[in-house]
């Protein structure tokens, strides 16, 4: 039976969580801040910490990094959880060695899949590792498994901080296999309101949309009209998490953060995506731009159908096959393009 420990300072979500994990047969620990939770991890180790960002005097983030400076607790896995809003430390927690993030609010049944899916991942990864040696170094690499644990999140964070600086070097960028995210935040165009009023709006939508783009691990986010265009290398995925879990998340936390009011509409498509630098040294623009092509092509396709059909997620056939353990396909429809178009229901499979 996995043990769980929860560091969370709310008393209400944590009792829910506690709660929720006890009936999925869990054992449950919790602390009420950072500086009690790494006392409870070192006094009975767990076999994985769910932890919430933002917590007075100690942060989830600074939790992670106390974690993975102590041997004994180097390798047990931690899921974060935080708020759409906490925006200002959402790039810290990619490098501080966190195995998975929830969104806040998240549903038990999020949870305790999270949790099973970090464990099953590190059973794998032990299994892996341990079935390529002979019995004698196998007894020389279980003395010395706090230090590979060391080891293994230090090259986790390398891996993770050069993926996000070739994110934003300069040069071309060409990826044989990407997931594209046509995302509107926005829905149809408002009739009434000033330009400064939707000036501010598109700003501000578009501004959290990114940051959840980046956090769930996009390597580009650029403007595609009054929508966002992502790319998710599916070469580049990170260590801990697939790529297709990681552009389904984002997917679904976005959907979470759309007002009642406004209607959001998003398109995945997966295949090769080919990016230009584009830099202006006489006025000191630097950045990337989309080119044409087929990928792109197709997800703007897939995106007016969905629109159109009233969807709010919709993808092409390949990626709604891709993501049929995690999302149940809906309605079809046919393109303009002559090819089809799934609705996708995230969480109902």
């Amino acid at each position: 039976m996995p043990s769980v420990l929860i560091i969370e300072d709310d008393d209400a979500q944590r009792f829910v969580a506690s709660f929720a994990l006890k009936k999925a047969g869990h054992q449950v620990n919790e602390a009420h801040d950072g500086p009690h939770g790494v006392a409870a991890a070192k006094a009975d180790k767990p076999d994985v910490i769910v932890c919430d960002v933002m917590m007075p005097g100690m942060t989830g983030y600074e939790v992670v990094a106390a974690l993975r400076n102590d041997t004994e607790l180097a390798n047990v896995p931690v899921i974060l959880l935080t708020a759409m809003s906490d925006r200002k430390h959402m790039r810290q927690g990619m490098t501080a060695g966190a195995d998975d993030y929830l969104t806040k609010p998240y549903r038990p049944d999020e949870l305790c899949e999270a949790i099973n899916a970090v464990l099953a991942r590190r059973q794998v990864q032990k299994e892996a590792f341990m079935s390529s040696v002979s019995g004698v170094v196998e007894d020389a690499l279980e003395q010395q498994k706090e230090d590979l644990g060391v080891q293994y999140e230090n090259r986790l964070v390398k891996e993770i901080n050069a993926r996000w600086s070739r994110a934003n070097a300069a040069g071309d960028v060409s990826y044989k296999d990407a997931f594209v995210m046509l995302v509107d935040m926005l829905g149809p165009q408002p009739t009434q309101g000033s330009a400064p009023s939707l000036a501010d709006l598109v700003k501000q939508v578009h501004q959290s949309a990114r940051d959840t783009l980046y956090l769930f691990g996009a390597n580009h986010v650029m403007p595609y009209g009054t929508n966002l265009m992502a790319v998710f290398a599916a070469d580049e995925a990170t260590l801990t998490t697939p790529v297709e879990t990681r552009v389904l998340r984002a997917a679904s936390a976005l959907l979470k953060s759309v007002p009642k009011e406004r209607v959001a509409t998003l398109a995945l498509h997966r295949g090769p995506v080919t990016l230009v630098a584009v830099d202006d040294g006489l006025h000191g623009d630097q950045g990337h731009s989309l080119v044409p092509g087929d990928s792109i092509a197709a997800v703007a396709s897939v995106h007016s159908t969905a629109a159109a059909e009233g969807w709010r997620l919709s993808a092409t056939p390949a990626v709604a096959k891709m993501l049929a353990t995690q999302a149940a396909a809906g309605r079809k429809a046919m393109t303009a393009r002559g090819e089809e178009a799934v609705e996708l229901l995230p969480g109902k499979v």
